[in-house]
């Protein structure tokens, strides 16, 4: 039997704001107020530092980011630091995860998965690197791996947080403010530098959708925002 999930599509959001909604579906996720949620969203830029962070992955200081436009966070995931910015695809699934895999290694390597998959869509091959979490490709003009997709997650009481990341178009300069993920022999793409046309995001989440729910065996459906949570920070 195929179990029931939402989804809510904030669009183009701070993160911080983006965030507050996110533990508010939390919160009612883990009391079982609220069913497990496929969240998407857009983010003005931002660099986040999650729990792994190295400092000398910051390459710039706070007021040279502020010059571009980038803000600076902290935030309560794995992994190291990361960038989020207008043109990058967001998915943070808030769902009790050991109902659909054995243990969060399946369901990290499932989430790869799905995107795997969501590229083959656009013609695109995506692959994992040994010992490096994300999804990674090959760019045409440089025939080099780079990554396409970031992962991180938290999980409290048995209900994830944060997720993934799909690089579609972004300002790639951007990028060059962090060491991404801490990796540092290994650059960061896009689908669009990789030869993918104009992908308009509400499409890419609906196959996204799609990816999810053959991967997870769900079955997935919109649901308004307003009816489950407050905007109110």
């Amino acid at each position: 039997m195929k179990k029931d999930l939402i989804w809510i599509d904030l669009g183009l959001i701070s993160y911080e704001d983006a965030f507050v909604i996110q533990e508010q579906l939390h919160k009612k996720c883990v009391t079982k107020t609220c069913p497990d949620t496929l969240l998407f969203q857009e983010n003005y830029p931002v660099i986040t530092l999650g729990r792994g962070t190295h400092e000398q992955n910051l390459l710039l200081t706070p007021a040279e980011l502020l010059d571009q436009g980038i803000a600076l966070t902290a935030v309560s995931r794995g992994g190291d630091i990361s960038y989020h910015g207008n043109g990058q695809f967001i998915v943070s699934p808030i769902l009790h995860f050991d109902q659909y895999v054995k243990g969060a290694h399946q369901y990290v390597r499932c989430l790869e998965q799905v995107v795997i998959n969501l590229l083959a869509h656009y013609q695109l091959k995506g692959k994992r690197i040994k010992g490096r979490s994300g999804v990674w490709v090959v760019e045409p003009e440089t025939g080099e791996e780079k990554k396409v997709s970031a992962l991180g997650i938290a999980v409290s009481h048995g209900v994830t947080l944060h997720g993934i990341s799909i690089n579609v178009n972004p300002n790639l300069e951007h990028f060059k403010a962090i060491i991404p993920c801490g990796i540092a022999d290994k650059g960061v793409t896009s689908m669009e530098a990789c030869g993918c046309p104009p992908i308009n995001l509400p499409d890419l989440r609906d196959q996204f959708i799609l990816a999810f729910d053959e991967m997870f065996g769900s079955n997935t459906t919109k649901r308004t925002i307003d009816k489950i949570v407050s905007h109110k920070r």
